[in-house]
């Protein structure tokens, strides 16, 4: 009995095996999605179940190749999960292209742009039409043209889109200049020079402020193949120079308007240089089966069914990642976006949580969920997909929520200054925090 009862376990196992191996590319797309994708579970389940069972139809008539993948993209992308996205791991069909547009930072007004035709000089626009249609009008019908878990973030990510893009089909502007002034022109592409920005700059302003901008959680300083050691070791590096210059008379504001995430070591590293004490960063709770490193090899096959989800897990801040120079004790004012995704709300909502800060602009956009990068068989396409769900705090989620500031402002269209700044320094002079 024994013997045959091992028998049929060593035939399940190798069935097992042989199954995940020879999934085809769309079958296993699917299965990741409904195995693997945390966050299924959280932000209208129902509704995604619904866009996945639409993929797997659209992918039992159609294979996963160049002539498909803009479909299954836009398919993906009505999921609404800024993370959920397919790569192309060939350099030749990520090719980009750069309009010319300067933003205001974290938001949908335009500063200037010296490429389009005509000339669109120093202000600060607001964008009433794009080949045509009004903003709005543009909004809807391009929706699933990005994965967005909010459609505030969503909405943002469109607009960034008339600043690089994979497209360089022209594209029409209409412009309302802080004077009124209506102004109309074509944005002209040019191939994205891929200049490196630092992730980390400051600039020091009149009246003791020193501005600590934070663009980027992961610095491979736009070199290939950098190990994860030396992706912390150029952000470390560039925030300590960033900070150097801070003196005990100074008061910051933190710019997160543009950062659209990176590493967890990054945001316990800025979370260090203001929170003396060990702080939780991260409420989190993993699928089972996209646990890293604790399931054993047996549960991948064993043919019963096990819990769906891991124990709930707690991370906190560590002095051995605790930048050399601190600023425990100054006042600081953080300014967030629609533009701060993933780990960057991270850093938000710790320091608001902790009431180490006030935050100052748009909410965050409202992804989160330790992203995994899976390959699809031997094709060059691959899927990302966040393994866990994280909360900020309570029962609150990042995912399909985001963090909210305290000080909510827009932009104001009919003032050249950024008006978000302005108000964060008024607020960093203040006499109390």
């Amino acid at each position: 009995m024994d013997h045959a009862r091992n028998n049929l376990f060593l035939v399940l196992l190798l069935l097992g095996i042989f199954m995940s191996c020879s999934r085809k590319p769309e079958e296993q797309v699917i299965k990741l999605l409904e195995e693997k994708y945390a966050n299924l579970y959280i932000n209208n389940e129902t509704h995604k179940r619904e866009v996945i069972k639409e993929l797997d139809e659209y992918l039992q008539k159609k294979p996963i190749d160049d002539n498909n993948i803009e479909e299954i993209r836009q398919i993906l992308n009505r999921i609404n999960d800024g993370h959920v996205v397919i790569f192309d791991g060939r350099k030749e069909k990520n090719l980009r292209f750069q309009s010319g547009l300067n933003f205001v930072k974290g938001a949908y007004e335009v500063r200037s742009c010296p490429t389009c035709s005509p000339v669109i000089p120093e202000d600060k626009y607001e964008i009433i039409g794009i080949d045509g249609l009004s903003l709005s009008e543009y909004l809807k019908k391009n929706h699933n043209t990005v994965a967005g878990s909010t459609e505030w973030g969503r909405n943002y990510r469109l607009v960034r889109l008339l600043e690089e893009s994979t497209s360089s089909t022209p594209v029409a502007l209409k412009l309302k200049s802080t004077t009124g002034k209506v102004l109309s022109t074509m944005i002209n592409w040019a191939p994205s020079q891929m200049q490196y920005k630092p992730c980390v700059s400051s600039e020091r302003l009149k009246n003791n402020i020193y501005k600590l901008n934070i663009y980027n959680l992961w610095c491979d300083e736009g070199k290939d193949n950098v190990s994860r050691e030396g992706v912390y070791e150029n952000f470390k590096r560039q925030f300590d120079e960033a900070t150097a210059g801070i003196t005990d008379n100074d008061r910051i504001v933190i710019d997160l308007r543009e950062n659209g995430g990176g590493g967890d070591l990054e945001v316990e590293y800025t979370v260090n240089a203001f929170i003396e004490k060990p702080v939780m960063l991260y409420h989190y709770k993993y699928l089972r089966k996209t646990h890293p490193g604790k399931r054993k090899w047996i549960e991948k096959f064993w043919p019963f069914r096990l819990s769906l989800w891991s124990q709930d897990e707690y991370d906190y801040t560590r002095p051995i990642h605790r930048p050399k120079k601190t600023f425990y004790n100054a006042k600081i004012i953080t300014m967030v976006s629609h533009g701060c995704f993933s780990s960057c709300e991270s850093i938000a909502s710790v320091l608001k949580e902790e009431k180490r800060t006030a935050l100052v602009g748009s909410k965050t956009h409202g992804g989160a969920g330790d992203p995994v990068i899976f390959p699809l068989g031997e094709t060059p396409f691959s899927i990302n997909l966040p393994t866990c769900i994280t909360w900020q705090y309570k029962d609150h989620f990042y995912e399909g929520e985001g963090v909210m500031p305290q000080l909510v402002s827009e932009q104001d269209p009919k003032n050249k200054e950024d008006t978000v700044l302005k108000l964060a320094i008024d607020q960093v002079l203040k006499d109390k925090q």
